[in-house]
């Protein structure tokens, strides 16, 4: 599946194919497995990756 983002929330390098994860139903990417399980393992706590998910799913993507 293609993520609705095309580069990390965190780092801004491109997305890579073994950092996606789900958030809001949406497929999501990080620049690497260590951004993405972060992420995925707390949502609640990464209010930076939130906002920047949430703006982009609230554009239409």
């Amino acid at each position: 599946m293609k993520p609705i983002n095309q580069n990390c929330p965190r780092s801004g390098k491109p997305v890579k194919d073994d950092s996606l994860t789900e958030y809001r139903g949406f497929i999501v990417g990080f620049c690497n497995p260590g951004c993405r399980d972060d992420f995925a393992s707390d949502p609640q706590r990464c209010v930076k990756d939130r906002a920047f998910f949430d703006a982009i799913i609230e554009s239409g993507h």
